[in-house]
């Protein structure tokens, strides 16, 4: 436990908190949003990638560095259905059990608990359906944002049109306009994945890299699950939508 509370501490006060991500969901020039998060979902963000990242994992797929030294086993992926259509009061009761030693293997949970107050501790169980968010898809429409605007941003764009400042420097196929790709418009989610992993030795001509060179899996569902924001409609609506 104590060994817990170094690395978590470490990850506070040290500066090594969670790999730099792109501001909150900005909307771009053609009003794209994917995610509209209330004060509540921000707030829950911010405690999330300060304290509760360092087991979870800044996706929320249970590696993160407090479990990357041993100091505690892996917990369950957060990106599956169950947890992206979760209720505030069903994550509160999951929760409470590990607080309440009904869950043997991850007893940490009534410190992390202790380091924050009540309505603070509901925020970040209110952040994990969004995190989870699209429930139908492996991947993080949040964490597969900040990957887009690191990774794609240049080529294809803020809105996904194709027309990123870099795109004018390429002599092969102009970039993929993702507001009209036929492959997202047809759901065809594993088609979407080869193509970013696979890049040009997918699509004949294409410029883009081997992104699957670069990025593990996880990374490239998560890409997917972004890019399918640009095309309205293909991804249920968030559950917490109305709010």
């Amino acid at each position: 436990m104590r060994r817990l509370g170094l690395v978590i501490l470490a990850a506070i006060w040290s500066g090594c908190g969670p790999p730099e991500r792109a501001a909150t969901l900005p909307e771009v020039a053609d009003g794209h949003t994917p995610l509209a998060l209330s004060q509540t979902h921000q707030s829950g963000r911010v405690i999330y990638e300060t304290l509760c990242w360092t087991c979870h994992g800044l996706a929320g797929r249970g590696d993160g560095p407090a479990v990357a030294s041993g100091s505690v086993p892996s917990p369950p992926s957060l990106l599956s259905e169950e947890y992206a259509e979760a209720s505030a009061s069903s994550l509160q009761r999951r929760f409470q059990a590990g607080m309440d030693g009904v869950d043997p293997d991850h007893p940490h949970m009534q410190y992390v608990a202790s380091l924050l107050r009540p309505e603070s501790f509901g925020a970040a169980l209110s952040f994990i359906p969004v995190l989870a968010y699209p429930a139908e898809l492996p991947g993080s429409t949040l964490a597969g944002e900040a990957l887009y605007r690191r990774r794609c941003v240049g080529c294809h764009g803020e809105a996904g049109r194709g027309d990123g400042t870099a795109s004018s420097s390429l002599v092969l196929m102009r970039p993929a306009d993702f507001t009209t790709d036929t492959l997202l418009a047809a759901r065809d989610w594993h088609g979407v994945f080869a193509r970013i992993r696979e890049g040009g030795r997918h699509v004949q001509g294409s410029s883009m890299p081997p992104w699957g060179m670069v990025l593990n899996d996880a990374e490239i569902w998560d890409l997917v699950s972004y890019v399918a924001t640009f095309q309205p409609g293909l991804l249920h609506d968030p559950p917490w939508i109305d709010d």
